[in-house]
C-alpha cells in the first residue's frame, strides 16, 4: 500500500481536504482521532478541515469535540438537537464541506485514517468517488453486523445496480461537486451509498482496499441492530420497490394456491368422497388469510407514510448549535 511517505499530492494540496465524521458516544476515543487524523492531514496539505457532526450524544462528547475546536480552529463542530442517524449526520456534516476532496469516515478508528492517500491517488487520476473495501477475513465487527454488510451490499446491486466488483463502506472520498449532489437531496430518508450510485457513473467510481482494526476504546459499536434494520429500509423501501412486487407476487401464489384447493374440494364432491372441514381447519385458513391481507396493508401503509413524510418537508436534520 502506498504510505504518506512516499505519496505525491500536488492536488490535494492546492484543493483542499475536508473530512466529515458523524460522532455518537465518541468521548473516550475524539483526541486519539483527531490526533490521528490531523497528522495524516498535516503530511498531504495545509488546506484542510475536520467537520465533527454530534448526533445528539447522550454522553460529553460535545465538550471533547469543543475542546478540540477551541485548541485547532481547522476543527469544525456541529450539534444536532436530537439522534437522526449516522445517514443524516453524514449528510450534515456533508454540506458544510468547503474544500476540493471531501472524504466521509467513522470516528471508532477501525478505519485507518492513514490510508487516506489510496483514496486521493484514485481521485487525482480522475475518479469521482472512490469507497474503502475491507476484505472479509479482516473485518473486527459482530456476526451480525458482517451479515447485515453483506445483505446491504447483495440489495444495493439489485436495487441501484452497483457492481459485484464494488464494496461498500462508511470509508469514502468525493470531489465536492459530488458532496453537492448528495446534499440537494432533501428527502426524509437518505441513503448515501444508493445516492452516490444514482448521482455518478459506474466508471467514475472505484475500490482501495482498506486495513480495519478492533474499536479503540474496547467498547462494543453503537450501530445497533435496529439502526441497521432502519438503515436497510431507507434503501429498500425508498429506493425500490421489492416490498410491493413481493407482496404481488405472494398475493399471486396465494390465488392460485386457493384455486388449486378449490379445484380439489369439487373433484373430491364429485366422486362422493368429501366431507365437510371443520372449524379449526375454517379458523385456520381465515387467519392466515387475514394475516396475508394485514401485512400487504402494512408495507401500503409504510410506503404511503414515507410519501407523507417527503411531501411535508420535514427536516432531514436540526442543528443545534455550532462551532465553526
Amino acid at each position: 500500500m502506498p504510505t504518506s511517505e512516499n505519496f505525491s499530492t500536488p492536488h490535494s494540496g492546492r484543493l483542499g481536504i475536508s473530512v466529515v465524521v458523524p460522532v455518537y458516544r465518541s468521548k473516550e476515543t475524539l483526541h486519539a482521532f483527531h490526533e490521528r487524523v490531523s497528522q495524516q492531514l498535516d503530511v498531504l496539505t495545509d488546506n484542510w478541515e475536520l467537520i465533527l457532526v454530534d448526533d445528539a450524544s447522550p454522553d460529553d462528547t460535545w465538550s471533547v469535540a469543543c475542546e478540540l475546536h477551541e485548541k485547532d480552529a481547522r476543527v469544525r463542530c456541529i450539534r444536532l438537537a436530537r439522534n437522526f442517524g449516522q445517514q443524516h449526520a453524514t449528510l450534515c456534516g456533508l454540506s458544510y464541506a468547503s474544500k476540493g476532496y471531501v472524504f466521509t469516515i467513522d470516528d471508532d478508528l477501525q478505519c485507518f485514517p492513514e490510508d487516506l492517500p489510496l483514496f486521493i491517488e484514485q481521485l487525482e487520476t480522475g475518479k469521482r468517488v472512490v469507497i474503502g473495501k475491507i476484505n472479509a477475513p479482516e473485518k473486527q465487527h459482530h456476526w451480525w453486523r458482517n451479515l447485515g454488510s453483506r445483505l446491504n451490499q447483495q440489495l444495493a446491486g439489485k436495487i441501484i445496480g452497483k457492481p459485484k466488483s464494488i464494496g461498500l463502506s462508511s470509508f469514502r472520498g468525493m470531489t465536492l461537486d459530488v458532496a453537492r449532489k448528495l446534499t440537494a437531496y432533501k428527502g426524509a430518508h437518505p441513503h448515501i451509498a444508493a445516492m452516490l450510485f444514482k448521482s455518478v457513473p459506474q466508471s467514475l467510481v472505484c475500490n482501495v482496499p482498506i486495513r480495519h482494526a478492533s474499536r479503540l476504546d474496547g467498547q462494543g459499536s453503537t450501530y445497533s441492530v435496529a439502526k441497521l434494520i432502519k438503515t436497510l429500509s431507507y434503501l429498500v423501501i425508498n429506493h425500490s420497490y421489492i416490498p410491493l412486487r413481493f407482496m404481488i407476487g405472494w398475493g399471486v401464489i396465494i390465488s392460485l394456491l386457493s384455486i388449486a384447493y378449490a379445484g380439489w374440494v369439487i373433484i373430491q364432491t364429485l366422486i362422493g368422497d368429501h366431507s365437510a372441514p371443520g372449524w379449526a381447519s375454517l379458523a385456520v385458513l381465515v387467519s392466515f388469510l387475514s394475516g396475508n391481507i394485514l401485512l400487504a396493508l402494512g408495507v401500503l401503509g409504510e410506503y404511503l407514510g414515507r410519501l407523507v413524510e417527503e411531501a411535508s418537508s420535514i427536516e432531514q436534520f436540526s442543528v443545534f448549535e455550532e462551532r465553526l
